[in-house]
């Protein structure tokens, strides 16, 4: 036979904890996902190819409040051009190693706040 005994007082710490949790995911996440989001189009834009500059002035995050989406872009039509590269020209990565980086970063910071709520 297998028993379990659970006091009220270790239920409500329990339950407390899972407020806490809730909370985080719908306050914390939208902050975190926008400081992220603005980093990476900061990285971005230091890293980018530089000749007349129209390519970094391209580079923008927002959110869209339609999908309630947060978005990083370089919208300049060449952009992927240069991230990928052509037959003709080598790539000159700028965008998704800065995008990996603060992903990875978010994820930690996410991760301690979490531990920190536990």
């Amino acid at each position: 036979m297998i028993e379990i005994n659970v006091n009220k007082t270790d239920i409500s710490k329990l339950l407390k904890k899972f407020n806490n949790i809730k909370k985080f995911s719908t306050e914390e996440t939208d902050k975190i996902f926008g400081y992220t989001a603005s980093q990476i189009s900061k990285r971005a834009k230091k890293d980018a190819p530089f000749k007349t500059g129209f390519l970094r002035s391209t580079i923008n995050w927002g959110k869209d409040k339609n999908d309630n989406k947060i978005f990083v872009r370089a919208e300049a039509k060449y952009a992927p051009y240069l991230e990928y590269g052509t037959k003709y020209q080598k790539a000159q990565p700028y965008f998704y190693s800065n995008a990996k980086l603060e992903i990875k970063l978010m994820t930690n910071r996410i991760l301690k706040l979490l531990r920190k709520q536990l």
